[in-house]
């Protein structure tokens, strides 16, 4: 229970001790509200403990998936490391290397110009299986956020805060001024186009005629990539 709640219940029974029957003949507090009221206060307290308890347990829990999730990443890390050392003692050091996703061999591109290979993906290739390479994209248009602010008249909020002082003293004047006129406005913000890049690779193969590479908003990665091929090729 929240402390909206708990309020909620004490403005109820602010009322039930306030209403009829909350006071004796000799003008004092009769035996059953004094009874309300120490039962209220042993309600709050354990739901006070029980909401404290219950913060602490979700930081517990929220504290050890963070630790998960890091020993997890060093073991990633751990594992890509004896990968990457093992593949350059096997293959030599590559003339280009590009990355696409982090931690995995698999998901890099080694070229070696001496040896006219490159390992996209996870495979080795020939130069001369790269015949040509290009790239599309799928992009939506994020709608600009609507911010609405909501502004008032500065003559209308002096004129009513003056009058409501005179009406009513100093808190007249804050209900003058609240009830001054004001409008809103809605602001769009600019539309965000936000691109889904594809490199297409075509080979010279009928089991595997082409290799798609996912890249998604990255343009810098695409055009790398791009390029790299379009290198190859030229040196087959």
């Amino acid at each position: 229970m929240k402390t909206k709640s708990i309020l909620s219940l004490l403005t109820l029974l602010v009322f039930a001790v306030l209403g009829g029957g909350s006071f004796d003949s000799n003008g004092r507090l009769s035996a059953w509200v004094w009874g309300v009221l120490i039962l209220f206060v042993i309600i709050v307290f354990v739901i006070a403990i029980h909401e404290h308890n219950k913060e602490e347990e979700i930081k517990k829990e929220q504290e050890e998936a963070r630790l998960k999730r890091e020993q997890e990443l060093e073991e990633k890390r751990r594992q890509y490391e004896v990968q990457k050392q093992r593949f350059f003692e096997e293959n030599g050091t590559p003339d280009k290397t590009i990355v696409i996703d982090y931690l995995d061999i698999n998901a890099e591109i080694h070229a070696y110009e001496s040896s006219k290979k490159v390992f996209i993906s996870g495979k080795w290739y020939s130069f001369n299986d790269i015949i040509s390479c290009t790239f599309s994209d799928n992009p939506r248009i994020a709608k600009g956020k609507v911010t609405a602010i909501t502004k008032s008249k500065t003559g209308d909020v002096i004129g009513r805060s003056i009058v409501g002082d005179v009406i009513g003293g100093s808190a007249g004047a804050i209900i003058g001024g609240a009830t001054a006129s004001k409008h809103t406005e809605y602001i769009q913000g600019d539309d965000r186009t936000i691109h889904d890049y594809t490199v297409i690779i075509n080979m010279n193969s009928i089991s595997e005629p082409v290799i798609r590479i996912h890249t998604g908003e990255r343009g810098k990665l695409t055009n790398e990539i791009v390029g790299l091929m379009n290198v190859i090729i030229s040196r087959r």
